[in-house]
């Protein structure tokens, strides 16, 4: 049986971010200073990450062991789910060759090779298990596999999601409701990636929000996109934003070289960790670090025994350096950044825009969009966007010094709220960014990104547009202040994100501070690193023949 994560932890130690995203608590005092009666929810993004996994390969044989049996209830939920598809949906041929159930089973359910990755011989690797008392059994995973740990992290996300949404704020009903014809929720817009961590993850976050539902509730949609179109994760293995993530890294690395090769010195020091970190480097395999964090994070989180002299200050220091490899490039290169999660900061706009309009009543004809979309995606999804939104995680100077990692944690969630207060007086100064506002109604394809005041796929009906109408007249004249009833807050597991963009007076809220940005504060925020498709298209084409 695994052990309880909980006697595991200190709470005290500065590493316990680590393995644990936090939440904040919801006593009456936090609703009522977050969530006033003046300030109504219209929509919520939740993107979280997966919950606690097993390390995705077996890199380090001297510290980590050759059985991680924890999945007892994953390997039980995976059967019963996997014969559940087989009996009630045989025939399906949505792959056109009568196979499809075996394409679809080996697609999002993939399990990584548990031979695959590791750097040892036979021999040696038996040498470094000679002490191992695990055993295979069925609660046994595989590489890269989300753990019973991480089933329990990801229901108790859903269930402070239950706690705040539907409990404290009533913004989501308790019940799911069926959509058209008796079909699936529309209540939530719901996608995840392949990976069969997210998911179960995405799963397991259900049943936190909607515990014990009866057998006749509403089915959840679940989308998943081919990895060639998702935005959820940095395509990789596009070889523009390959290349060019490697340049950025490279120069990040030499900005902390001090810091950097410090912690190499100090890993290299460490008997257990030496044979393979040593490897790695010869190899130069990109991401040195970020080898040592994926087992040491995993071990952590599921309170395997470390070798003492990995103690919290190198645990902080491998996560931040790891950063430093992988997330500050993001932070640094605004193209960069453009190319790898542009498309899905784009998404979260549109998103945006269209619960507005549904707020206002245009089009009521047409199905009202979700009020909450959840997208379950990686460490890779999280990091990036912390760094558009201009997060201290990957851009700070202190970034290797700090004894808070600044790796996002397993099961760290993003919220973007998206707010209306029609009473509350608006900001009457300006921000320092206010002259761009000149060219607010103008052809923003032509105006350099850093210097646009919205994303390009913003409309001009979003600003024209006055109380009463229900359409998108353009006879009704561009108004720069139109959305200033609207604001968005973004949370960061338990504290809120403060936006550059949006901590001049002119443009946060008056009472709820700039952890409440404008709309135009927001959007100012993310419109540099937002493409429209065509430029995302001439952008690559222009990388790849350079």
């Amino acid at each position: 049986m695994a052990p309880s994560i909980s006697a595991s932890l200190n709470a005290d130690s500065p590493a316990s971010n680590i393995v644990q995203a936090r939440l904040p608590k919801l006593s009456p005092e936090f609703i009522a200073q977050h969530y006033p009666s003046e300030a109504k929810l219209v929509h919520v993004h939740l993107v979280h990450r997966h919950g606690e996994r097993t390390p995705a390969s077996h890199l380090f044989p001297h510290i980590s062991p050759k059985h991680w049996n924890f999945c007892a209830q994953g390997n039980r939920l995976y059967t019963d789910f996997a014969k559940a598809v087989k009996v009630y949906a045989p025939d399906a041929d949505v792959g056109g060759d009568g196979n499809s159930y075996q394409q679809w089973h080996s697609y999002m359910f993939k399990l990584e090779n548990s031979k695959s990755s590791s750097i040892f011989p036979k021999d040696n690797l038996s040498k470094a298990h000679k002490n191992d008392k695990s055993q295979f059994t069925a609660d046994t995973c595989a590489f890269g596999q989300l753990t019973d740990v991480g089933r329990e992290s990801l229901t108790s996300l859903g269930v402070h999601m239950r706690a705040l949404y539907m409990d404290a704020l009533g913004f989501l009903p308790a019940v799911p409701r069926p959509g058209d014809g008796n079909g699936p929720t529309e209540d939530l817009y719901l996608r995840t990636t392949s990976y069969t961590r997210a998911f179960e993850s995405l799963q397991h976050a259900l049943g936190g929000m909607y515990p014990n539902l009866p057998a006749n509730s509403p089915l959840f949609r679940i989308n998943v996109r081919p990895r060639s179109i998702d935005n959820l994760y940095p395509d990789y293995h596009c070889k523009v934003i390959g290349r060019l993530h490697a340049e950025s890294s490279t120069e990040s690395i030499a900005l902390f070289a001090e810091d950097h090769a410090a912690l190499h010195k100090d890993i290299l020091q460490v008997p257990s960790l030496q044979e393979a970190f040593e490897a790695k480097l010869k190899s130069k395999a990109g991401y040195t670090s970020l080898y040592v964090w994926d087992t040491v994070s995993s071990m952590r989180s599921h309170g395997l025994p470390l070798p003492k002299e990995i103690d919290d200050e190198l645990i902080a220091r491998v996560s931040n350096i790891s950063a430093v490899e992988y997330l500050h490039p993001t932070m640094s290169s605004t193209q960069l950044a453009r190319l790898e999660i542009g498309p899905l900061v784009r998404e979260l706009a549109d998103n945006v825009v269209c619960a507005i309009e549904a707020d206002r009543g245009i089009e009521a004809g047409k199905t009202r969009p979700p009020k909450m979309s959840i997208y379950s995606g990686h460490d890779t999804t999280i990091g990036p966007l912390l760094a558009i939104l201009g997060d201290d995680l990957a851009g700070s100077p202190s970034l290797t010094t700090s004894a808070t990692p600044m790796w996002p944690p397993f099961s760290s969630s993003l919220r973007i709220e998206l707010l209306k207060d029609s009473t509350s007086p608006y900001p009457t100064v300006q921000p320092s960014w206010a002259g761009d506002l000149a060219n607010h109604s103008e052809d923003l394809s032509a105006i350099p990104p850093e210097e646009r005041i919205r994303p390009l796929t913003v409309p001009d009906s979003l600003y024209r547009w006055a109380p009463g109408r229900t359409d998108n007249a353009s006879a009704v004249p561009f108004n720069s202040r139109a959305t200033r009833d609207y604001y968005v807050r973004i949370w960061y597991n338990d504290r809120s994100v403060q936006l550059p963009a949006c901590r001049d007076p002119g443009a946060h809220h008056s009472k709820l501070g700039a952890s409440v940005c404008t709309l135009d504060g927001f959007f100012k925020q993310i419109a540099r690193f937002v493409p429209s498709e065509s430029e995302t298209i001439q952008e690559r084409l222009a990388l790849a023949n350079a």
